[in-house]
């Protein structure tokens, strides 16, 4: 069995075509400057750190916004957590704005997931997964558009 390199992972459930359309290039950036820069292991008994935009759109909504349903499994050895986006926060807004959010998500997020880690006792660098998350956030916030 091979050991896999902790990750963070960003994936998303968009709600319609002009949520795609708004949403589609900050989301894929983040994503890949995540792939850059945030590369573990950061825990022992974690894989991945798995997050979860639903984004809403004229198809699928939530009505919700922030994170919610942070979930563990110690048997795949993964925590998630959903990114909630409400029309509010991509509708008329700019480029940067749709950053700004996804951003601050994100750093929610991973907050929430190293704190139920240390609840659950698990070993996690905590320090060293919000400070690669930083770099990766100052590099996508200067982007352009």
């Amino acid at each position: 069995m091979t050991q896999k390199t902790a990750t963070v992972t960003l994936a998303a459930q968009v709600g319609g075509p002009a949520a795609d359309e708004a949403t589609e290039q900050p989301h894929y950036s983040l994503r890949s400057l995540l792939a850059k820069h945030c590369v573990g292991p950061y825990s022992p008994d974690v894989e991945e750190f798995a997050l979860i935009f639903r984004i809403d759109g004229d198809i699928v909504h939530w009505d919700s916004e922030g994170c919610k349903y942070l979930r563990r499994s110690f048997k795949e050895r993964y925590i998630t957590i959903d990114i909630f986006v409400p029309r509010a926060r991509w509708q008329g807004k700019t480029p940067h704005e749709i950053r700004e959010f996804f951003a601050n998500g994100v750093r929610d997020a991973l907050t929430l997931c190293i704190k139920r880690l240390r609840k659950d006792k698990t070993p996690v660098d905590g320090e060293r997964l919000m400070s690669d998350f930083e770099k990766a956030a100052a590099e996508y916030l200067k982007q352009e558009s």
